[in-house]
């Protein structure tokens, strides 16, 4: 970086001004400011498809040569802008819920509610806490203007009884196949979800920003990378 005014590279940083940067020239006393020149969307979305992938922040910023407090901070970003997207108004034939765990730090359970639209064929909602009622009934205030005459299917876990309107309500571990075959993609693209794994997740907001953009990728394809 050299001053505008006389080019010369001998400046030091002279405060903020308007949360910019700015320097002095040490040889002709110019202050200036430089605007800041982010990384190319390119770049970003190289970024998001490794993470998709399965990679960590650290491995990310190795490959691409960017810092991996920049890399969590651009996954957040989009998953803010895919979360502003998500809108569920329109009815749903038959929906069906289920519920896999994972871990905030390395020891602290957190429960992943799902549900998935069985003839849609994708990913619905989903709420993180608890395996109790209370994360149930959080995930059903989100989808239930989307399910008036919903079947909606189940395994025998005792919450769902506590929420779920009963007439629409069946308890069955024969008609769960499709949302625990979900459960399974979600686990083979998120490397904190697995089973055996040592990655995990350190606070909630990041796993469900990861959800979420796992979730529309898995759903709409490759149409978040372009």
């Amino acid at each position: 970086m050299k001053c505008p005014k006389c080019h010369s590279e001998n400046f030091v940083k002279d405060g903020i001004v308007k949360c910019k940067q700015r320097f002095l020239c040490k040889d002709c006393q110019y202050r200036y400011t430089v605007a800041f020149r982010g990384k190319p969307l390119e770049m970003k979305r190289k970024a998001l498809h490794l993470y998709l992938e399965g990679l960590g922040f650290r491995s990310i910023a190795r490959i691409i040569k960017v810092s991996n407090v920049t890399v969590l901070y651009w996954i957040k970003s989009f998953g803010r802008e895919i979360e502003e997207l998500q809108k569920k108004e329109e009815q749903v034939d038959i929906i069906e819920l289920d519920e896999l765990h994972t871990y905030i730090g390395t020891k602290k359970y957190c429960w992943v509610w799902i549900a998935v639209d069985r003839f849609g064929k994708r990913y619905f909602d989903f709420a993180l806490g608890s395996r109790g009622s209370e994360t149930g009934r959080k995930l059903w205030e989100t989808i239930k203007v989307s399910c008036d005459n919903t079947i909606i299917y189940t395994d025998y876990w005792k919450a769902y009884s506590e929420f779920l309107p009963e007439r629409q309500h069946f308890k069955t571990k024969a008609e769960t196949y499709t949302v625990e075959g979900y459960n399974s993609r979600l686990r083979h693209f998120i490397a904190r979800l697995r089973r055996k794994t040592k990655c995990y997740s350190k606070s909630v907001e990041m796993l469900r920003y990861t959800l979420i953009l796992a979730m529309w990728f898995l759903n709409n394809g490759k149409s978040i990378l372009c």
